[in-house]
Protein backbone atom coordinates (compact mmCIF):
# COMPACT_ATOMS: atom_id res chain seq x y z
CA UNK A 1 0.00 0.00 0.00
CA UNK A 2 3.01 2.57 0.87
CA UNK A 3 4.47 1.48 -2.44
CA UNK A 4 1.56 3.06 -4.18
CA UNK A 5 1.35 6.02 -2.27
CA UNK A 6 4.67 7.01 -3.27
CA UNK A 7 3.84 6.06 -6.80
CA UNK A 8 1.23 9.23 -6.19
CA UNK A 9 3.36 11.20 -4.24
CA UNK A 10 5.57 11.43 -7.28
CA UNK A 11 2.64 11.57 -10.20
CA UNK A 12 4.02 8.45 -11.81
CA UNK A 13 1.35 9.18 -15.04
CA UNK A 14 3.64 12.67 -14.96
CA UNK A 15 6.38 11.07 -15.04
CA UNK A 16 5.53 8.46 -17.61
CA UNK A 17 4.23 10.94 -19.54
CA UNK A 18 7.52 13.01 -20.07
CA UNK A 19 9.52 9.46 -20.12
CA UNK A 20 7.44 8.83 -23.31
CA UNK A 21 8.03 12.13 -24.89
CA UNK A 22 11.70 11.71 -24.35
CA UNK A 23 11.87 8.49 -26.25
CA UNK A 24 9.73 9.39 -29.46
CA UNK A 25 11.60 12.48 -29.40
CA UNK A 26 15.06 10.57 -29.12
CA UNK A 27 14.17 6.99 -31.03
CA UNK A 28 11.27 8.15 -33.76
CA UNK A 29 11.81 11.93 -34.42
CA UNK A 30 15.37 12.51 -34.38
CA UNK A 31 15.89 8.49 -36.02
CA UNK A 32 13.12 9.99 -38.92
CA UNK A 33 15.15 13.16 -39.38
CA UNK A 34 18.55 11.72 -39.58
CA UNK A 35 19.54 13.81 -37.04
CA UNK A 36 22.98 13.75 -35.88
CA UNK A 37 23.27 13.04 -31.82
CA UNK A 38 25.71 13.87 -29.27
CA UNK A 39 24.92 11.20 -26.32
CA UNK A 40 25.66 8.13 -26.06
CA UNK A 41 22.53 5.23 -24.89
CA UNK A 42 24.28 5.60 -21.42
CA UNK A 43 24.64 9.04 -21.38
CA UNK A 44 21.15 9.40 -22.55
CA UNK A 45 19.45 7.52 -19.79
CA UNK A 46 21.53 9.26 -17.64
CA UNK A 47 19.66 12.47 -18.49
CA UNK A 48 16.65 10.55 -18.45
CA UNK A 49 16.57 9.77 -14.97
CA UNK A 50 18.12 12.91 -13.87
CA UNK A 51 15.15 14.75 -15.40
CA UNK A 52 12.67 12.45 -14.20
CA UNK A 53 14.36 12.10 -10.15
CA UNK A 54 14.51 16.25 -10.00
CA UNK A 55 10.72 16.18 -11.38
CA UNK A 56 9.32 13.71 -8.62
CA UNK A 57 11.43 15.56 -6.01
CA UNK A 58 9.70 18.63 -6.96
CA UNK A 59 6.24 17.04 -6.72
CA UNK A 60 7.22 15.99 -3.32
CA UNK A 61 8.34 19.11 -2.14
CA UNK A 62 4.99 21.09 -3.51
CA UNK A 63 2.99 18.25 -1.40
CA UNK A 64 4.79 18.78 1.62
CA UNK A 65 4.48 22.70 0.92
CA UNK A 66 0.60 22.04 -0.22
CA UNK A 67 -0.34 19.62 2.79
CA UNK A 68 -2.89 22.19 4.72
CA UNK A 69 -4.55 23.18 1.52
CA UNK A 70 -5.27 19.86 0.54
CA UNK A 71 -6.79 18.80 4.35
CA UNK A 72 -9.26 21.41 3.51
CA UNK A 73 -9.67 21.21 -0.82
CA UNK A 74 -8.98 17.10 -0.95
CA UNK A 75 -8.51 15.62 2.13
CA UNK A 76 -9.18 12.17 0.89
CA UNK A 77 -5.97 12.20 -1.55
CA UNK A 78 -4.11 13.30 0.98
CA UNK A 79 -0.80 11.30 0.80
CA UNK A 80 1.87 12.70 2.92
CA UNK A 81 0.17 12.55 6.63
CA UNK A 82 -1.31 9.87 6.07
CA UNK A 83 0.79 6.91 4.34
CA UNK A 84 4.08 9.21 5.19
CA UNK A 85 5.14 11.68 7.57
CA UNK A 86 6.49 14.82 6.99
CA UNK A 87 10.09 13.99 8.03
CA UNK A 88 9.97 11.43 5.53
CA UNK A 89 8.31 13.00 2.66
CA UNK A 90 11.57 15.61 3.18
CA UNK A 91 14.20 12.57 2.95
CA UNK A 92 12.38 11.16 0.05
CA UNK A 93 12.99 14.54 -1.51
CA UNK A 94 16.12 15.01 -0.66
CA UNK A 95 17.42 11.59 -2.02
CA UNK A 96 15.78 11.99 -5.23
CA UNK A 97 16.56 15.83 -5.81
CA UNK A 98 20.13 15.11 -4.59
CA UNK A 99 20.74 11.87 -6.99
CA UNK A 100 18.83 13.76 -9.66
CA UNK A 101 21.48 16.88 -9.59
CA UNK A 102 24.25 14.80 -9.18
CA UNK A 103 23.77 13.06 -11.97
CA UNK A 104 23.00 16.15 -14.44
CA UNK A 105 26.20 17.35 -12.93
CA UNK A 106 27.88 14.22 -13.71
CA UNK A 107 26.34 14.39 -17.26
CA UNK A 108 27.16 18.16 -17.74
CA UNK A 109 30.91 17.75 -17.33
CA UNK A 110 31.35 14.33 -19.45
CA UNK A 111 29.97 15.97 -21.88
CA UNK A 112 32.24 19.14 -21.58
CA UNK A 113 29.91 21.42 -21.11
CA UNK A 114 29.50 22.26 -17.39
CA UNK A 115 27.43 25.14 -17.56
CA UNK A 116 24.89 22.91 -18.63
CA UNK A 117 25.00 21.74 -14.74
CA UNK A 118 22.98 25.03 -13.79
CA UNK A 119 19.89 23.69 -16.28
CA UNK A 120 19.62 20.64 -13.48
CA UNK A 121 20.16 23.30 -10.45
CA UNK A 122 18.38 25.78 -11.49
CA UNK A 123 15.36 23.96 -12.56
CA UNK A 124 15.77 22.07 -8.74
CA UNK A 125 15.44 25.77 -7.52
CA UNK A 126 13.28 26.61 -9.32
CA UNK A 127 10.90 23.66 -8.25
CA UNK A 128 11.37 24.44 -4.14
CA UNK A 129 11.08 28.29 -4.63
CA UNK A 130 7.47 27.77 -6.29
CA UNK A 131 6.01 25.16 -3.69
CA UNK A 132 7.22 27.80 -1.24
CA UNK A 133 6.31 30.73 -2.26
CA UNK A 134 5.28 31.46 -6.07
CA UNK A 135 2.37 28.79 -5.65
CA UNK A 136 0.46 31.03 -3.84
CA UNK A 137 1.69 34.33 -6.17
CA UNK A 138 -1.13 35.31 -9.13
CA UNK A 139 -0.07 33.91 -12.56
CA UNK A 140 3.94 34.22 -11.78
CA UNK A 141 3.70 30.34 -10.06
CA UNK A 142 1.67 29.23 -13.27
CA UNK A 143 3.84 30.72 -15.18
CA UNK A 144 6.88 28.99 -13.96
CA UNK A 145 5.49 25.65 -13.55
CA UNK A 146 4.46 25.85 -17.19
CA UNK A 147 7.95 27.01 -18.35
CA UNK A 148 9.91 23.93 -16.34
CA UNK A 149 7.21 21.22 -18.11
CA UNK A 150 8.05 23.21 -21.54
CA UNK A 151 11.47 22.84 -20.69
CA UNK A 152 11.40 19.42 -20.37
CA UNK A 153 10.75 18.61 -24.14
CA UNK A 154 13.61 21.11 -25.08
CA UNK A 155 15.88 19.42 -23.25
CA UNK A 156 17.11 16.66 -25.89
CA UNK A 157 17.43 19.92 -28.09
CA UNK A 158 19.99 21.24 -25.86
CA UNK A 159 22.24 18.32 -24.71
CA UNK A 160 21.48 15.67 -27.53
CA UNK A 161 21.01 17.63 -31.03
CA UNK A 162 25.01 18.03 -32.58
CA UNK A 163 24.65 21.71 -33.52
CA UNK A 164 28.13 21.72 -35.17
CA UNK A 165 25.72 20.10 -37.86
CA UNK A 166 23.31 22.61 -39.81
CA UNK A 167 20.54 20.97 -41.62
CA UNK A 168 17.06 21.99 -43.00
CA UNK A 169 15.67 18.70 -40.81
CA UNK A 170 17.81 19.77 -38.20
CA UNK A 171 15.85 22.77 -38.23
CA UNK A 172 12.47 21.44 -38.78
CA UNK A 173 12.75 19.08 -36.18
CA UNK A 174 13.65 21.66 -33.50
CA UNK A 175 10.78 24.11 -34.98
CA UNK A 176 8.77 21.12 -34.15
CA UNK A 177 9.88 20.64 -30.74
CA UNK A 178 9.63 24.32 -30.32
CA UNK A 179 6.41 24.85 -31.00
CA UNK A 180 5.19 21.49 -29.22
CA UNK A 181 7.23 22.94 -25.63
CA UNK A 182 5.48 26.37 -26.66
CA UNK A 183 1.90 24.14 -27.06
CA UNK A 184 2.83 22.20 -23.84
CA UNK A 185 3.39 25.83 -21.87
CA UNK A 186 -0.17 27.33 -22.81
CA UNK A 187 -1.51 24.06 -22.29
CA UNK A 188 -0.14 23.92 -18.56
CA UNK A 189 -0.42 27.61 -17.55
CA UNK A 190 -4.36 27.37 -18.36
CA UNK A 191 -4.63 24.17 -16.57
CA UNK A 192 -2.38 25.30 -13.47
CA UNK A 193 -5.27 28.82 -13.76
CA UNK A 194 -8.13 26.12 -13.40
CA UNK A 195 -6.85 24.28 -10.24
CA UNK A 196 -6.39 27.36 -8.73
CA UNK A 197 -10.03 28.11 -9.41
CA UNK A 198 -10.67 24.38 -8.22
CA UNK A 199 -8.63 25.22 -4.76
CA UNK A 200 -9.71 28.68 -3.89
CA UNK A 201 -11.47 27.60 -0.66
CA UNK A 202 -8.43 26.12 0.61
CA UNK A 203 -5.78 28.95 -0.56
CA UNK A 204 -8.60 31.61 0.64
CA UNK A 205 -8.24 29.77 4.07
CA UNK A 206 -4.52 29.68 3.87
CA UNK A 207 -4.39 33.48 3.22
CA UNK A 208 -2.56 32.71 -0.28
CA UNK A 209 -2.83 35.20 -3.59
CA UNK A 210 -3.70 33.14 -6.05
CA UNK A 211 -5.22 34.12 -9.44
CA UNK A 212 -8.73 33.67 -8.38
CA UNK A 213 -8.45 35.22 -5.22
CA UNK A 214 -6.71 38.47 -6.48
CA UNK A 215 -9.60 39.13 -9.41
CA UNK A 216 -12.08 36.41 -8.53
CA UNK A 217 -13.19 33.33 -10.44
CA UNK A 218 -15.02 34.56 -13.05
CA UNK A 219 -12.04 36.81 -14.09
CA UNK A 220 -9.75 34.23 -13.59
CA UNK A 221 -11.63 31.91 -15.79
CA UNK A 222 -11.84 34.72 -18.33
CA UNK A 223 -7.97 34.98 -18.10
CA UNK A 224 -8.04 31.15 -19.20
CA UNK A 225 -10.61 31.64 -21.96
CA UNK A 226 -7.87 34.55 -23.19
CA UNK A 227 -5.03 32.22 -22.75
CA UNK A 228 -6.82 29.45 -24.68
CA UNK A 229 -6.70 31.66 -27.99
CA UNK A 230 -2.96 31.04 -28.54
CA UNK A 231 -2.47 27.34 -29.07
CA UNK A 232 -5.88 27.62 -31.03
CA UNK A 233 -4.03 30.07 -33.15
CA UNK A 234 -0.60 28.42 -33.66
CA UNK A 235 -2.62 25.29 -34.61
CA UNK A 236 -4.53 27.35 -37.30
CA UNK A 237 -1.09 28.51 -38.23
CA UNK A 238 0.03 25.11 -38.73
CA UNK A 239 -2.87 23.52 -40.23
CA UNK A 240 -2.96 26.53 -43.04
CA UNK A 241 0.74 26.31 -43.57
CA UNK A 242 1.21 22.98 -43.34
CA UNK A 243 -1.96 20.76 -45.18
CA UNK A 244 -0.20 19.92 -48.18
CA UNK A 245 3.52 18.95 -46.79
CA UNK A 246 2.26 17.29 -44.06
CA UNK A 247 -1.16 15.83 -44.61
CA UNK A 248 -1.70 13.24 -42.28
CA UNK A 249 0.28 15.18 -39.30
CA UNK A 250 -2.46 18.38 -39.87
CA UNK A 251 -5.48 16.19 -40.18
CA UNK A 252 -4.52 14.67 -36.73
CA UNK A 253 -4.14 18.03 -35.46
CA UNK A 254 -7.06 19.23 -36.80
CA UNK A 255 -8.94 16.30 -35.29
CA UNK A 256 -7.77 15.68 -32.09
CA UNK A 257 -6.34 18.73 -30.99
CA UNK A 258 -7.86 22.09 -32.99
CA UNK A 259 -11.57 21.03 -32.46
CA UNK A 260 -10.86 19.27 -28.76
CA UNK A 261 -9.36 22.62 -27.75
CA UNK A 262 -12.20 24.89 -29.06
CA UNK A 263 -14.53 22.48 -27.46
CA UNK A 264 -12.83 23.32 -24.28
CA UNK A 265 -12.75 27.19 -25.02
CA UNK A 266 -16.91 26.44 -25.13
CA UNK A 267 -16.97 24.29 -21.72
CA UNK A 268 -14.93 26.86 -20.09
CA UNK A 269 -16.68 29.92 -21.30
CA UNK A 270 -20.39 28.01 -19.65
CA UNK A 271 -18.40 26.37 -16.63
CA UNK A 272 -19.32 27.11 -13.28
CA UNK A 273 -19.17 24.09 -10.93
CA UNK A 274 -15.80 22.88 -9.26
CA UNK A 275 -17.01 19.65 -10.97
CA UNK A 276 -16.90 21.61 -14.26
CA UNK A 277 -13.39 22.85 -14.03
CA UNK A 278 -12.47 18.92 -12.91
CA UNK A 279 -13.12 17.64 -16.21
CA UNK A 280 -11.74 20.34 -18.03
CA UNK A 281 -8.33 20.07 -16.46
CA UNK A 282 -8.81 16.43 -17.13
CA UNK A 283 -9.43 17.07 -20.95
CA UNK A 284 -6.60 19.26 -20.73
CA UNK A 285 -4.83 16.87 -19.49
CA UNK A 286 -5.65 14.50 -22.93
CA UNK A 287 -5.15 16.79 -25.54
CA UNK A 288 -1.66 17.46 -24.02
CA UNK A 289 -0.94 13.69 -24.59
CA UNK A 290 -3.02 13.83 -28.22
CA UNK A 291 -0.72 16.68 -28.94
CA UNK A 292 2.38 14.66 -28.21
CA UNK A 293 1.40 11.94 -30.29
CA UNK A 294 1.12 14.42 -33.47
CA UNK A 295 4.42 13.75 -33.72
CA UNK A 296 4.31 10.17 -34.89
CA UNK A 297 2.03 11.38 -37.62
CA UNK A 298 5.37 13.78 -38.02
CA UNK A 299 8.07 11.39 -38.28
CA UNK A 300 6.24 8.99 -40.40
CA UNK A 301 5.15 11.71 -43.27
CA UNK A 302 9.28 12.03 -43.79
Amino acid sequence: MKFIAFLKLIRWKNLLLILYTLLLIRFLVFNSFNISLNLSPIQFIVLIISVLLITAAGYIINDIYDIKTDLINKPSKVIITKYFSVEQAKQFYLILNTCGIILGVALSLNIEKPTYSLIFIGASLLLYYYAKKLKSKPLIGNIVVSFLVACSFLILVVFDVNKTIQSNEQQLVTNAILILSLFAFFLNTIREIIKDIEDVKGDYNLKMNTLPILIGKKRAKQTALILCIIPIIILLFIIINYASIYKFTVLYLLLFTFIPLLYIALKLFYATSIKNYKKISILLKIIMFLGINSLLFFSFNT
